[in-house]
Parts: C-alpha cells; structure tokens; sequence
C-alpha cells in the first residue's frame, strides 16, 4: 500500500511552553479515553522513534500516525478527523499537539493510499507517556493508542550542561527552507556559558557557497545550509560577560556580504532570511560573472580585513576568528594565493569545517559529497570533476598563514565535541 503524505490538507498547533495545552482538546474527554485504554475503531497505527542528536545540536523525536486511506475514503465529507498527541513528562505536564484532516477535502483515489502524519519535537532526557488519539467530528468515533519513550542522555557527552535551560518537550512547526534551517519558531536556547579569563572579541565567518563545481545544485545548497545555519544557530546562543560575538555570512559567488551583526545576543532572523533566500541565491548578476575568478581572493581579503582590524573595544580583547564553511573546491582558473598575514599574538583562528552529506539512491547508507577521487563511506569513488580540476578542500590553502585550528566535522556529534572543545580552547586564551 502507497503512502501519502497530506500536509495541505493539515492545520497544525505548535507549543512550546513548559505546560502547553492545545485548544483542540478542549470539551473532548481525551483522559477518559486513556482510561478505557486503546481502542482503534478507526484503522491505524503509531509508531515513535528512537531520539536521536539534530544538526540542532537537540535531541529530536518523532511521532508518526499512518492512517488507512480506505478509512479515510469511507469517512470523505463533513468533518475533521483530528490527530491528537499528548506527551507526558515524570513531573505530570502535558506537551499537547494536533494535526486536522479536512475530510470534505479528500480525493476520490485516497483509497489507494495509507496517509502518514508526523509531529516532530525536540526533548530533553527522561521517560516520557505517548499518547495519540483519532478521533471524526461528525461521527464522534474515535481510536486511542500509548506507548513510552524513553530518551537517554547523551554517552559521554561534551557538552552536558547544554540543555539545562530547556523545555522538556518543544513541539517543531512545519516548515520549508530556509526557515527549516533555523526553526525560528523555537523559544529554547542552548546553555552554552563561556568563561574566559580576558575579554574576546569573537568573529563569526559563515561561508554560504558550496564547492562551486556543485554550486548550480539547488539541492546540494539546501544540503549545505541544512548543517551549516543550524550550526551558525548554536555557536550564536555562547554566553560570557567578557566575551563579544559578532557575525558574518559570505557568498563567495558574488563576492559580497550578505548578512553583517554585530554584538549578537538574538540572532537578527529577520534580516539574515533575505539573505538566504532561494530567489536571491539563483541570480549571479553579470559585474559578478564577470569577477567570478576573484572569490577566493575576496574570502581571503575578507579574512585578512577581519584579522588586521583594531578591537571594536578599548578593553582591548584578545580577537578570535571562527570560519565556518563545507569543504570548498574553486572552479579551475580561480586564483588561489594564501592570505599574506602572520597570525598576531593576540588572534587565534578557528576552521569548522563541516562535511553535507547526500543519501545514496542505491543504498541506504550516507555518502560524503566529494570530488571524483575522494572515497565515499563504503569506498566507492565518489561523482565529481576530475583530480586535476579539484582538490578536495582549497579554503583551508588560503588560510594556513594564520594557522587554524582544524575541526573537521562529519556528524552532529563530532560538531558538538569540536563546539565544546572551541568553548574550552577560547576560555583558555
């Protein structure tokens, strides 16, 4: 049986506080349906996922309902059928959720297809009670299924403090890139104190292009943006008396930036979305087509401004620049000289460099995007230009006078360790 998944047909509620109730169970007797335990007059099933880390560094579930399409093809008409969701924490609150399916608004052929409906949140450590509901408007009929889930604390985890501050259950908003990549619906904040024995002065460098052999995918962009904004997202929310962040997003392509905050406390979302914007990012107007050889040597006198200028502070802070970029390959005939500067005494540089992955359409397993030659997970030579047209990463050659320190980042688990280890390495300075 296909499945199909329906979101135009959906309203959804989101809530985040620590005791959200949704108005849609309101007047209907959804603890006496627990109590009479499950029922399922309606066909369907409930599965809940293992929680696992996201590029959000939160540790994120899901909820999905599948729904029989011939059920759902019996009940085409008035109505709703209501999917509700109900997750319970070890001190008694209740996380509510729901999910509408506008019957009047079913296809003839929904027959054919179950219908899979999927709430995702982010949760924190702890044994929680899932309960989910269905229940039709016009026939009053409903289902009821329970299950736990349980959410272990992280092995061995750098960072673990990071959630302290956090609601146990934060329900994700449905939402298309580049909102996708934010989350801007969140409230929560990572807990991330850095204490640093002298003030530091922190510049934040976000490179926004992906190796420019791939650069005209769409779909390698996303995958780009997808690890780096949540990544940029996470480094923003550092907290230190001393300490001063400052942000920067680079669009090598046109040799611009395109997004500027300085002494950041809230990430102004706002203002960096146009900047993210698919519209924006398909259009390389032709003055930049036509200094298209020159974008490494503006990342590198982009870097070199940063390194050389004076502290914004009389405190005089020591300065930290963290680039955070994919690995970046230039198309052939793209100048590569390294930046002409000896790291001063009082700036250290830091490179995450942070590897997209794509999922393989004839395996299940993930494969690194890389230039032919490279090797993907399961050894296999990976789709790309040619040894002589690429290296694997050049960003890195135009930085090296600086010395950076090296985090290459494969998973959101080695993102969080290196997270830990640049907090731990700043407050040493």
């Amino acid at each position: 049986m296909r499945t199909a998944a329906i979101a135009l047909l959906c309203v959804a509620a989101a809530f985040a506080q620590r005791d959200a109730l949704d108005s849609a169970f309101a007047g209907l007797p959804f603890e006496q349906w627990l109590a009479g335990g499950e029922q399922a007059r309606i066909r369907w099933s409930v599965s809940v996922s293992r929680a696992h880390l996201s590029a959000h560094q939160r540790l994120e579930t899901e909820v999905q309902v599948r729904v029989d399409g011939a059920e759902l093809a019996r009940r085409r008409g008035d109505g709703q059928l209501l999917v509700l969701l109900q997750i319970g924490d070890q001190q008694g609150r209740r996380y509510q959720n729901h999910l509408a399916i506008e019957l009047a608004k079913m296809e003839e052929g929904i027959a054919k297809q179950d219908v899979d409906l999927t709430f995702t949140a982010f949760v924190t450590p702890g044994d929680y009670r899932v309960a989910v509901a269905l229940y039709d408007t016009a026939t009053r009929e409903h289902s009821v299924k329970q299950d736990k889930l349980e959410v272990a604390p992280l092995k061995n985890d750098p960072l673990p403090g990071a959630w302290r501050d956090l609601p146990a259950i934060e329900y994700l908003l449905p939402a298309d890139p580049p909102d996708s990549w934010y989350l801007p619906s969140l409230t929560g904040r990572l807990r991330l104190p850095l204490k640093s024995r002298h003030p530091v002065e922190i510049e934040l460098v976000v490179n926004l292009t992906p190796s420019e052999w791939v650069s005209g995918s769409a779909e390698t962009r996303s995958r780009n943006l997808s690890v780096l904004i949540p990544a940029l997202k996470a480094i923003s929310e550092l907290d230190g008396p001393d300490a001063r962040l400052n942000v920067e997003l680079l669009d090598l392509s046109r040799q611009r930036v395109v997004f500027r905050q300085d002494d950041v406390h809230v990430l102004d979302w706002t203002a960096m979305r146009r900047s993210l914007a698919p519209a924006a990012a398909a259009t390389i107007d032709l003055q930049s087509l036509e200094r298209h050889r020159q974008s490494a040597a503006f990342f590198v006198a982009e870097a070199g401004r940063i390194v050389a200028a004076p502290p914004a502070s009389a405190r005089k802070p020591l300065r930290v620049l963290i680039v955070l970029s994919g690995p970046l390959a230039f198309a052939t005939g793209v100048k590569l000289e390294p930046i002409a500067l000896s790291p001063p005494p009082d700036c250290r540089v830091f490179y995450i460099r942070y590897h997209s992955f794509q999922r393989s359409s004839a395996a299940s397993d993930m494969t690194r995007v890389s230039p032919r030659g490279m090797r993907s997970r399961r050894g296999e030579p990976a789709a790309g230009p040619s040894d002589q047209e690429v290296q694997f990463d050049q960003l890195e050659s135009t930085l090296k006078p600086l010395a950076p320190r090296l985090f290459d980042v494969e998973t959101h688990e080695e993102f969080r360790k290196a997270l830990a280890s640049l907090l731990a390495e700043i407050a040493g300075l």
